[in-house]
C-alpha cells in the first residue's frame, strides 16, 4: 500500500519528513513527494512488501553511500523508514516537470499533445549527456542494466537529461536480478533461455546504442521489412532481437529496410555517424568488445555539433571536413562553409549555429557550456563575428600584426588568420576553398 498523506518518514542523518502527495506507482512500489520541516521537498520511492526484500535494501543502502556519479542522475540519497512499517524505502531530487520521458521525443509532442520543436542542437546535447554520464557510471564500476525509454527524461529546449530508477544499478560483477527492457536489451541476454547471461557494462553499451539511435532517427535499429511480418510474440522478439538480429540499415544486406523517416533521417547525417552505428550494430552485435564506447559517443556527437551548419534557405544541415561536398537536403546547395575555426584537432564550421564551447578548449571534457558564440552581421552576408560569452577577456591577434582585447559580451570580426586565445587554447579562423 501506498503511505497516506502526512506520514512521517525517518530518512536517518536527514532527519525526518512528511508525505506530502502521491506522484505515481510501478510494480515495484510508489513514489510520494516528502518535505523536510525547512521545506525542501524531495522524492521518496516507497517498496511494495514483495520488493522490499533484504538484499534491495543493502544494494540502495550501498548506492547510497557510493554516491551519485553526476547530477544528472536522480540518485538515492538517504534510506527511508516509518514507524510499524515492514517496508521501506529511499529519497532523491525531485524531478523538474519540464523534463518528459524520453519517448515523447518520437511522438514529437508533450504531456498535453502539444507538439515539440526539438533542435539539432538539443538532440545532440541529449546523446552527449547519456553517454558521458554512462562513462562516469561504469568508470565506477558499475552498469545500469536497464536503459530504455522510461528511463530517461529531456528538457526539449536545451536537452538537459536526467537519469531516473537508479536502484536498477548494480556493480558490474554479473551477479544482477535485473535483465532490462525488451527492445533495449543485448541480443546475448535475449537468447539466453537459460537466464544466465547477465547485464553489465558490455549491455548497458548496446542499450546506449539503440536509445541514441532512436534519438537521431527516431526508430529501433533492428526493425525494418523483416520484423514487419508475423506476430509480436516470444518467438518473433526472440529471433529478431536475439538470435538473428539484422541492422535495417545494414550496408550489405536490404531485407530488412527501415521506415522512409529512418531513411531520411539517416541520410541528414555525416558518414562518420553512420558508420560507428554499423560498427555498433553489425560488428557489435555478437561481438561485444567492438562496441562503441561512451567516449566515442562523446568525441561523435562534438565532431557532429561541430558541423552543424544553416542554410540559406534556413535548414540546418551536417557538413564535415571528410566530406566537404555535402548539399542542403531541401535546396541542394552547398553546405560548405567560407570559413572555419581551427581549435587543436578539430574543425568548427562557421555558421550561424556555431558555438565555441568547453569542450574545445579541453577535449573529452564531460560539461560542454558555451564560452562564445559566432554571429552573422546584420547587413553584410558572409561577415561574421566571434562573441566572448565567457567571463574573461581574451587576446586576438589579425594576421597583419594588430592585436584587440575581446571583454566579455562583446563580438570582433572574423576573418582569414586571426587567432584567439581562449584561456589556455588558440581558436584560429581559416578561410576554406569550395568545395
Amino acid at each position: 500500500m501506498s503511505l497516506p498523506d502526512g506520514t512521517e518518514v525517518d530518512l536517518g542523518p536527514l532527519g525526518r519528513a512528511r508525505v506530502v502527495r502521491l506522484l505515481g506507482q510501478g510494480g515495484q512500489g510508489f513514489v510520494h513527494e516528502v518535505r523536510l520541516p525547512h521545506g525542501e521537498a524531495l522524492a521518496l520511492k516507497w517498496y511494495r512488501p514483495e520488493s522490499a526484500s533484504a538484499e534491495q535494501f543493502h544494494e540502495m543502502q550501498r548506492l547510497v553511500e557510493l554516491g551519485s556519479p553526476h547530477q544528472r542522475f536522480l540518485w538515492p540519497i538517504s534510506m527511508a523508514r516509518v514507524a510499524g512499517e515492514p517496508s521501506f524505502g529511499y529519497v532523491m531530487r525531485l524531478r523538474d516537470r519540464r523534463y518528459l520521458e524520453l519517448s515523447f521525443l518520437l511522438a514529437n509532442t508533450d504531456r498535453d499533445g502539444t507538439p515539440l520543436a526539438v533542435s539539432f542542437d538539443a538532440i545532440i546535447s541529449i546523446c552527449r549527456q547519456l553517454a558521458s554520464s554512462f562513462l562516469r557510471l561504469h568508470a565506477r564500476g558499475l552498469c545500469y542494466r536497464d536503459i530504455s525509454f522510461g528511463n530517461v527524461f529531456f528538457d526539449p529546449a536545451t536537452g538537459d537529461v536526467l537519469i531516473c530508477d537508479n536502484d536498477n544499478v548494480g556493480v558490474d560483477d554479473g551477479t544482477s536480478r535485473v535483465l532490462g527492457t525488451p527492445f533495449f536489451m543485448a541480443p546475448e541476454v535475449v537468447r539466453d533461455l537459460t537466464f544466465q547471461t547477465l547485464p553489465s557494462t558490455d549491455t548497458d553499451r548496446h542499450s546506449l546504442a539503440v536509445l541514441l539511435f532512436y534519438a537521431l532517427f527516431l526508430g529501433h535499429p533492428f526493425e525494418g521489412d523483416r520484423t514487419d511480418d508475423g506476430l509480436r510474440d516470444a518467438a518473433w522478439l526472440l529471433e529478431h532481437f536475439g538470435t538473428d538480429p539484422v541492422f535495417c540499415l545494414h550496408p550489405d544486406r536490404d531485407d530488412n529496410r527501415p521506415s522512409q523517416v529512418v531513411q531520411d533521417y539517416w541520410a541528414i547525417y555525416p558518414r562518420f555517424l553512420q558508420d560507428l552505428f554499423v560498427q555498433a550494430f553489425v560488428a557489435g552485435v555478437d561481438r561485444p568488445g567492438q562496441r562503441v564506447t561512451e567516449g566515442q559517443w562523446m568525441k561523435a556527437m562534438d565532431r557532429l555539433r561541430d558541423g552543424m551548419v544553416r542554410c540559406r534557405c534556413g535548414t540546418t544541415g551536417f557538413w564535415d571536413p571528410a566530406e566537404p561536398r555535402r548539399t542542403c537536403r531541401a535546396c541542394g546547395r552547398s553546405l560548405h562553409p567560407d570559413l572555419v575555426l581551427q581549435v587543436g584537432r578539430r574543425t568548427l564550421a562557421v555558421s550561424a549555429l556555431a558555438t565555441l564551447r568547453s569542450d574545445h578548449l579541453s577535449p573529452g571534457a564531460d560539461e560542454s557550456v558555451v564560452v562564445g558564440r559566432v554571429r552573422p552581421h546584420p547587413q553584410v552576408e558572409g561577415r561574421w563575428g566571434l562573441q566572448n560569452l565567457s567571463g574573461r577577456a581574451w587576446e586576438a591577434t589579425y594576421a597583419a600584426g594588430q592585436r584587440v582585447r575581446l571583454e566579455p559580451d562583446r563580438t570582433m570580426e572574423l576573418v582569414d588568420g586571426v587567432r584567439v586565445g581562449v584561456g589556455s587554447s588558440v581558436v584560429t579562423a581559416a578561410r576554406t576553398q569550395a568545395a
